[in-house]
Order: structure tokens, then C-alpha cells, then sequence
């Protein structure tokens, strides 16, 4: 299920190293992260350049049911996004 972005998020350019990456790779990552947003994956030089509420790598606060809250590792979403990168060839 995707992130609630609050109604305040100030949207934002965030970048990640392009190697083995593609811009399909990163928007699908996005769009199970935050749902279906326009994310203008670009590449600019040796990095992919991206529109999100948040910077992958800022502090998020996340709610559970049930649960409190809890503060998600913010290295660990540009960790996931690079385990997704294409084999080597």
C-alpha cells in the first residue's frame, strides 16, 4: 500500500546515480512508494532526477493501525531502489 503524502508535502527534486537504472525502474519504485503521481524521471548527466513530496533520503514519519508511530530509516528507500537496478551484462 502506498505512503499517505500529507496535504503540506512540498514537493521536491531528489536524485540517485543512474548506473544500471532506467527511468521505468524508478517510476515504478515511486508509484508503489507514493502512488500514481506524475514523477518526472529525467536524466541529467550521470543521475536521475525525480519529483517526489519528499527527498528519499529525509526522515519519514509513518503511522501503523494500531501501532505507533514509527520512524522509517531513510537510507534504507535509496538502498531499495538501487537493488532494483538491472543486471550486469
Amino acid at each position: 500500500m502506498p505512503e499517505s503524502i500529507s496535504a503540506n508535502a512540498v514537493w521536491q527534486y531528489d536524485y540517485i546515480d543512474h548506473y544500471r537504472l532506467s527511468e521505468d525502474i524508478i517510476d515504478n519504485f515511486l508509484r508503489e512508494k507514493w502512488g500514481r503521481f506524475r514523477y518526472y524521471v529525467r536524466l541529467e548527466g550521470e543521475k536521475y532526477r525525480f519529483w517526489v513530496p519528499r527527498a528519499l533520503d529525509e526522515a519519514s514519519i509513518t503511522s501503523f493501525p494500531g501501532t505507533s508511530i514509527a520512524l522509517m530509516s531513510t537510507q534504507e528507500e535509496k538502498d531499495e531502489l538501487i537493488r532494483r537496478r538491472l543486471p550486469q551484462m
